[in-house]
């Protein structure tokens, strides 16, 4: 297990080596080290599915856990028009819940995470408990749940994935979110990281806001849809 693990770190390593470069790979890796501290968080780990309590049927399109860089989140939560700020923001596959807490750190206040595996909604919890939120107001919700099945409050403006599934399943979700968007016309975004499966996005009508990039690899893709 162990072994594993250490393999899959040094896969990830080279791989931003090769992709972002050593001066991009040394900003992710700084970040890292940086908030994982700073924050008072425990984030930081690749988790696998396999050995884990899940709310649906396990499946090859339910991903590992593997918290987002600190270093693309702030990033990219920076980059989302301020007025979404104080509206609900959906994270899909939030595991221990490190892209919330960054949010939050970017003034957004209504945070909820959705997530397959129990025990990974737990550690979030858990992270909640030290948290020091920024903004006294902030909510934290996170939710053990099936995203396919989960129901989309109607005020949500921002969805949040970092490649938590598949192509098939990353559609049906996509498809409660085009049914809220019909119950509660609205402009909606989402932000998708390591966007695997971007053409499910350009089939369903989502028009590009942004595209973040580092050197040679595409790190995530803003979408808007109205």
């Amino acid at each position: 297990m162990i072994a594993m693990k250490l393999i899959q770190y040094i896969y990830y390593f080279f791989r931003s080596i090769w992709f972002r470069g050593p001066i991009n790979t040394f900003k992710l890796l700084t970040f890292e080290r940086k908030y994982e501290k700073q924050l008072g968080l425990n984030t930081h780990s690749i988790v696998n599915l396999d050995k884990l309590t899940l709310a649906g049927i396990s499946s090859s399109e339910n991903h590992h856990y593997q918290g987002a860089s600190y270093y693309i989140l702030f990033k990219v939560f920076n980059l989302l028009p301020n007025h979404l700020k104080s509206k609900p923001l959906i994270d899909y596959g939030c595991g221990k819940g490190r892209a919330l807490f960054v949010a939050e750190q970017c003034g957004f206040t209504k945070l909820i995470g959705v997530d397959i595996a129990k025990e990974l909604i737990e550690n979030a919890i858990t992270n909640k408990s030290i948290y020091s939120k920024k903004n006294k107001a902030s909510t934290f919700s996170f939710l053990f749940e099936d995203a396919t099945t989960y129901s989309i409050p109607t005020d949500v403006e921002v969805f949040y994935f970092f490649n938590p599934f598949g192509e098939s399943i990353l559609q049906l979700v996509i498809n409660n979110i085009k049914a809220s968007l019909e119950k509660n016309p609205r402009t909606i975004y989402c932000v998708y990281l390591n966007p695997k499966f971007k053409e499910v996005f350009d089939a369903n009508g989502f028009n590009v806001f942004t595209t973040i990039k580092s050197w040679r690899y595409i790190e995530g893709i803003i979408y808007e849809i109205n």
